[in-house]
């Protein structure tokens, strides 16, 4: 009897939520200009509205991942998409510093929901050898939101201003919401389309996860690797989705419209990255041991991405950098599906909590990241500065990464 395959429109339907979920998040880097002139904000400034967001969504990823590990999903992932769209909608309402900030910063909360609940859903449909395609194709699917958003968001500034921007990419929330709430159970036995077949099939994939005694993650040394290589490289990949746009139009010298079909290039590229590394993961997974798959494919990719941002800086001619420096965002993806995938396997049962503690560190670094470039730009001038220092970040997270999977000792199994 052939096993149904439900489990992979769970993936699909996460996909959908996460290109939601970055549309929303990634319109405001194309109207940073506009809203420096609307509030005279400095560079400075303009990096805490940026980092505004990711400090909300980096403090309440573990809360809700360890929520969805003890009460599910299904609930959690609804709610969060009509608190997150709301509030996307009320940034058009905001009229000075502090409200951009204090609505960014709840909108931020409510979208730090997600990754982590998707994790700890991963956790309980797909079987281990699965899980970095899976969770490279849902991560691909953010990317692909953000290659989107850019487009849009200046069509729609030019035609309409900047508040039009975030009321019409709010209004995709409730409906996704309502698809994900009336299809998603919290487990393939609870789903009435899941033949015994493809629960049996998912169950037995699931257990060949290492068992982890409850809470023993929190002393592991591949927690710790994790979560700083997750740090180190969202500083590099926080550049992307908030001051590439303006790099491009004042270092580069690029104007809107053709700046806005570069800015959206790393989000292209990051869909086929992430699903090409999480398929690779996953196929080198099946020859052998899922750790040393996730060691080859995370190490090369961030230390591609470094030389390719290196490399961007030496050319002269904009367009060509900027594709080059583009094309660093599409290297240092092909990790991801690997990373998320190791925070289920270093986890467990707590997956989703690991999962939301790699995106809390990922969205430090995420928060840090915009302001501390808006510092370095207001001291310095040279965006040659910041790149350098992006490269650095990658470095690190490239050599960090290789305590990620260690090899399996005798005791354990794949």
């Amino acid at each position: 009897m052939t096993p149904t395959r439900v489990r992979y429109s769970i993936v699909a339907l996460a996909v959908l939520l996460n290109i939601v979920s970055y549309t929303d998040r990634a319109c405001i880097s194309v109207v940073g200009p506009q809203l420096r002139g609307a509030f005279g904000l400095s560079p400075t400034e303009l990096g805490l509205v940026f980092g505004s967001f990711s400090l909300s969504y980096a403090l309440m990823q573990a809360p809700w991942g360890a929520l969805a590990d003890r009460r599910g999903a299904r609930g959690i992932v609804a709610f969060a998409i009509v608190w997150w769209s709301a509030f996307s909608a009320l940034t058009a309402a905001a009229w000075n510093l502090l409200t951009l900030v204090l609505v960014r910063f709840l909108f931020g909360a409510g979208e730090s929901a997600l990754s982590p609940a998707v994790a700890s859903a991963f956790g309980r449909w797909i079987p281990v050898r699965e899980r970095a395609t899976a969770f490279g194709a849902f991560i691909g699917g953010g990317r692909l939101g953000g290659a989107i958003a850019p487009p849009i968001a200046a069509l729609l500034v030019a035609s309409f201003g900047w508040r039009a921007v975030f009321l019409s990419f709010a209004l995709a929330g409730l409906p996704a919401a309502l698809l994900w709430f009336r299809w998603f159970r919290e487990g393939p036995r609870e789903h009435p389309r899941v033949d015994e077949a493809e629960a049996d099939l998912i169950e037995r994939g699931a257990s060949e996860d290492p068992p982890t005694r409850p809470a023993a993650f929190l002393c592991s040394r591949r927690l710790f690797c994790l979560l700083a290589v997750s740090f180190s490289y969202t500083l590099m990949w926080q550049f992307y989705i908030t001051w590439f746009p303006t790099y491009l139009r004042e270092g580069l010298g690029l104007g809107l419209g053709e700046a806005s079909l570069y800015a959206g290039l790393p989000f292209a590229l990051g869909v086929g990255a992430n699903w090409a590394g999480g398929f690779f993961t996953d196929v080198l997974s099946r020859r052998g041991d899922p750790r040393f798959a996730r060691t080859v494919v995370g190490f090369g990719a961030l230390t591609a991405s470094a030389l390719l941002l290196a490399l961007g800086l030496r050319l002269e001619d904009p367009r060509a950098a900027a594709l080059l420096i583009a094309s660093a965002a599409f290297a240092g993806d092909l990790f991801l599906g690997a990373g998320w995938a190791s925070a289920l396997s270093i986890g467990g049962k707590a997956g989703g909590t690991v999962a939301g503690m790699l995106n809390t560190m990922s969205n430090l670094g995420g928060f840090l990241s915009p302001i501390l470039i808006g510092w370095c730009l207001q001291v310095s001038h040279d965006w040659t500065t910041v790149l350098l220092a992006a490269c650095a970040a990658n470095v690190a997270a490239s050599l960090l990464w290789l305590g990620v999977n260690p090899r399996l000792s005798p005791q354990e199994v794949p």
